[in-house]
């Protein structure tokens, strides 16, 4: 880091000053007074090219021609840089994934329960009013029976007493003049018919109980012809009850269809509250998987950030010292600068695993400004090194055509992203060699054909020679260098296509690798920004 600082504190030396110093080199050479160009050995001032030597404008001072150059002090602290594990970002994006898809289910859960109470909520707008109109059926149903009360009782009243009251097996009779002649007929009998004296006597007994009646028979003749001034003939009183009797079946009929409607509604909501019930215990269920998750999201986050501690101290030292800087307080940054570099060197010379650290944070700074791993320009031929890196950390993860090898729980589980990639690699071994094999022959000379493994291309068989281009059997060891000749030209040829092809694939990764890495970056610096106070942003 470079810091530039303007001297002004100290005074501008003057030639004179100077040649008094340095009498003893410069006797006789610096003079006692300013030098006047142009007036060697010349009284008068001198003319060049019409402008006068005794100019005022002319600088007479060295320090006035050529000024002091600016001071820039240069201070190093080391810079450590954030890095992430592999393995743990592997398991933060499943857990980050993983907690997408939670809330992504809980959302859907939720938007189940909320579509379901409107249904809810419809429903009971729906129950409401028809509660309503049969309330309203009740009440007129209620005042039909009130209206009807006093005409049932009327005809209640208006009945023949004999089927209502009876007194001893002798009923009432309707009025007066059916009792006069009831009593006169029995008389009748009693006179003119021949009868035992046993019935006679229930005869006269049957008279005196009718005499007795006599008063309520007037009682009730006379409140027959009231309740007749009053409401009317029997006849008019019954067609009264009759009609109300059909009006009040309409309201009942009326009420039965609204009740009809009411029960469905009712049911179509019980129904409907038992899903809420349900979708309420999953979307709990939902929630407290998905705090799970977040848990261990943050859990992983922290771990990350633990393992970076180093690097948010350096950052924070490295605002400190840009402060500093910023006050032009040289004095302080040097001797930071002395305890940053003394406490980095002692950490680096008692620890390996202090420097295998710093080496694989660092390594990702140097592929990216094209260095080697000692800090030289990276030559072309040379290997990008967050590549090799990258291969030699996902070694347990990915798995080569060649070498298959079915993934354990232990690496399930480790590695839960591998494994679609493990069924590819498989699927695409299983069907490769049957293809190869069609297309191919083994060569059918006096030893095997040794298999020619090429990285990345699976294991192959040079095509044999048609046995017509074969020479015949007295040159056969001449042919026999000639094909080994001819077999290693091909295998050079396929050799460095397969090096090309490979070339290309590590810049295409390494192009890959370095935006993946910038992204992440970006997207880790969002996340420290929001976990730090708004001084250290």
């Amino acid at each position: 880091m470079d810091l530039e600082v303007v001297k002004s504190d100290l005074a501008q030396l003057s030639m004179e000053s100077a040649c008094e110093e340095n009498g003893k080199m410069h006797q006789g050479i610096c003079p006692s007074e300013p030098i006047i160009f142009g007036s060697h050995d010349v009284d008068e001032p001198v003319n060049i090219k019409g402008i006068s030597a005794s100019v005022p404008d002319v600088p007479k001072d060295v320090v006035d021609e050529w000024p002091e150059a600016q001071k820039i002090h240069s201070f190093f602290f080391v810079k450590y840089r954030s890095y992430e594990d592999p393995k743990l970002k592997a398991q933060l994006e499943y857990a980050d994934s993983d907690l997408r898809k939670k809330d992504q289910a809980r959302s859907q859960l939720i938007e189940k329960m909320r579509a379901k109470k409107s249904t809810k909520y419809e429903l009971d707008e729906q129950i409401r009013p028809l509660r309503t109109e049969n309330d309203q059926y009740w009440t007129i149903m209620g005042e039909k029976r009130k209206e009807m009360e006093p005409l049932q009782h009327a005809l209640g009243k208006l009945r023949n007493p004999n089927s209502v009251n009876r007194e001893k097996g002798v009923g009432l009779c309707s009025s007066e003049d059916e009792l006069n002649y009831v009593i006169k007929s029995l008389h009748y009998r009693i006179q003119h018919e021949s009868i035992p004296l046993s019935e006679e006597k229930q005869l006269l007994r049957d008279i005196k109980q009718l005499e007795g009646t006599r008063e309520k028979v007037i009682a009730n003749d006379a409140m027959r012809v009231k309740i007749q001034d009053s409401l009317g003939e029997k006849d008019v009183i019954q067609d009264q009850v009759k009609l109300m009797g059909v009006n009040l079946d309409g309201v009942r009929k009326d009420m039965q269809a609204v009740k009809e409607k009411i029960k469905t509604l009712v049911e179509e909501r019980v129904i409907i509250k038992n899903e809420i019930t349900k979708l309420d215990a999953e979307v709990t269920a939902a929630t407290e998987s998905r705090d799970a998750a977040n848990k261990k999201l943050w859990e992983l986050r922290n771990q990350r950030d633990k393992g970076n501690s180093c690097y948010f101290q350096n950052r924070e030292f490295l605002y400190e010292v840009k402060g500093l800087a910023a006050k032009k307080d040289i004095g302080a940054l040097m001797e930071k600068e002395k305890k940053e570099v003394e406490e980095f060197m002692s950490h680096w010379n008692g620890s390996k695993d202090f420097r295998d650290d710093y080496e694989r944070r660092i390594l990702p700074s140097l592929d990216m400004r094209q260095l080697s791993r000692d800090g030289r320009i990276r030559n072309p031929d040379e290997k990008p090194l967050v590549v090799q890196e990258a291969r030699n950390s996902y070694e347990n993860v990915t798995v080569t055509k060649t070498n298959i090898k079915r993934p354990t729980k232990e690496d399930s589980i480790s590695s839960p992203v591998a494994v679609p990639v493990v069924e590819e690699v498989m699927k695409e071994a299983k069907s490769k060699p049957q293809k190869e094999a069609k297309n191919s022959k083994p060569i059918s000379s006096g030893k095997p054909m040794e298999p020619i493994e090429l990285e990345d291309k699976g294991e192959f068989y040079v095509p044999e020679k048609a046995q017509k281009d074969l020479p015949p059997m007295a040159n056969e060891v001449v042919d026999e260098a000639k094909l080994k000749e001819m077999k290693r030209e091909e295998e050079i040829a396929k050799a460095k296509l397969a090096l090309e092809r490979k070339k290309k694939l590590a810049e295409k990764a390494a192009a890959k690798a370095a935006i993946k890495a910038q992204k992440e970056a970006e997207k880790k610096l969002k996340a420290i920004l929001h976990f730090y106070p708004p001084f250290f942003r």
